[in-house]
């Protein structure tokens, strides 16, 4: 047992505010001194334990809390969805309450989160209710686990300790209120609230996910391993679309830029000085000359940037890849086609090669090959057949090939 969580702390007060939720949030210093008693019983004997509060009162009791050595519940489950969907509108995508510099506080107490057991699931409400320009539609499931990356750029680099719902690395999208023995959404009703949920353990199949997962383990080891995203000095520039993080350490200094909204816009990256700086999930470098010359982002895109070259994470390939890495996939032809389809590639070496269908919502279709083949060129054909043995509906799907450890993923369309 590394600490103590508690539920619903304000709740252990002598005062009598039953039926005024107000007065109950309020400054109670009788509430203080139990919470300290408990506390102090905790790190007399261990120290280091955590001692964590769902608290939800009023600042003014909370910032003496959190002196007193105590880390609070942060909630910030609005702002952060309404980013993630795209509603930028008078500041409801502002996240700055994550910050405890923010609240006046002393100390990086606030835990911060974005889903919790009560709040409902980001997914969720991206992929039914996200918003959309164009042709950019946030309710698409590979653009709704994109903006997931582009949340926790945002969520993670932030000084401060966080808490991850279960699931999420990995862009869980049923709703709170999910009832399993109906297979339907119940608003409102708390029974179900608190009901089992679908595990999807095959969503670690999705390479859609996989990626979300893999840059959530990326910007974790950033905040365990690197002191600048410790650091307490730093600002946040949330309070619109295209928003921004600076940190300023001796380590090294870091500029985080991010494009909330649907269309593509440009952002003054405001970076602390001149010189190289680098990304650090493509690895490539850019010499800035003007710290304010403009940065064209596309819709969901964002950047972190650091004046001290970092190694670069491998984060998996993606429809939204970061990356540079060099093309497996030669051709596959015919494409458009109603029957089957080449898949080329070359070979430097004997290797494994998996080769998976999927369509646009993620869902596996077909296992076309899983294997080893030899070096030279390769031609695996698709014929158009789902893994029970049925030819596959119209439309676009997703060939997704695999050689040792890099994907690719090109588009089909099944006439």
């Amino acid at each position: 047992m590394d600490g103590y969580r508690l539920d619903l702390s304000k709740g252990l007060t002598q005062n009598n505010t039953l039926g005024n939720v107000g007065a109950w949030g309020q400054y109670d210093q009788s509430r203080i001194d139990i919470l300290n008693d408990y506390a102090d019983a905790a790190w007399s004997v261990n120290p280091d334990a955590y001692f964590i509060l769902e608290h939800f009162a009023d600042n003014d009791e909370e910032v003496v809390l959190s002196d007193d050595g105590m880390m609070l519940w942060g909630n910030i489950n609005y702002n952060y969805n309404e980013a993630t969907m795209g509603w930028n509108e008078s500041g409801k995508s502002n996240f700055s309450w994550i910050s405890y510099q923010q609240r006046g506080w002393n100390d990086p107490h606030v835990v911060g989160y974005m889903e919790s057991h009560d709040e409902e699931r980001l997914m969720y409400k991206n992929v039914s209710y996200g918003n959309a320009s164009g042709g950019y539609n946030i309710q698409e499931l590979t653009t709704a686990l994109e903006r997931q990356q582009l949340a926790a750029a945002f969520f993670f680099t932030i000084p401060g300790p966080k808490m991850i719902w279960q699931f999420g690395e990995l862009g869980y999208d049923y709703s709170k209120y999910y009832d399993m023995e109906t297979g339907q959404v119940v608003e409102g009703d708390d029974g179900v609230k608190v009901s089992p949920k679908p595990i999807r353990w095959d969503y670690t199949e999705d390479f859609r996910r996989e990626v979300l997962y893999n840059v959530y383990s990326a910007l974790i080891y950033l905040k365990k391993e690197e002191p600048a995203f410790s650091t307490d000095d730093f600002s946040l520039n949330v309070n619109n679309a295209m928003k921004s993080i600076h940190l300023n350490h001796s380590s090294m200094n870091v500029t985080i830029l991010g494009n909330f909204d649907v269309v593509t816009d440009n952002i003054d990256p405001d970076f602390q000085h001149t010189g190289y700086w680098y990304d650090y999930f493509s690895g490539d470098s850019i010499d800035v000359a003007d710290v304010n010359a403009e940065i064209t982002l596309n819709a969901g895109q964002y950047k972190i940037y650091t004046d001290v070259k970092l190694e670069k994470p491998e984060i998996g390939i993606g429809i939204n890849d970061h990356s540079e890495l060099p093309s497996i996939i030669h051709a596959i032809y015919p494409n458009p086609s109603d029957n089957q389809f080449n898949i080329a590639f070359s070979l430097s070496e004997r290797t494994v090669v998996k080769i998976n269908i999927y369509n646009l919502s993620g869902q596996h279709i077909a296992s076309v090959y899983n294997g080893k083949l030899s070096p030279g060129k390769q031609s695996i054909v698709w014929n158009g057949l789902n893994d029970t043995g049925d030819k596959v509906n119209q439309g676009m799907y997703l060939a997704e090939v695999m050689v040792n450890g890099q994907k690719e993923v090109k588009k089909l369309i099944v006439k």
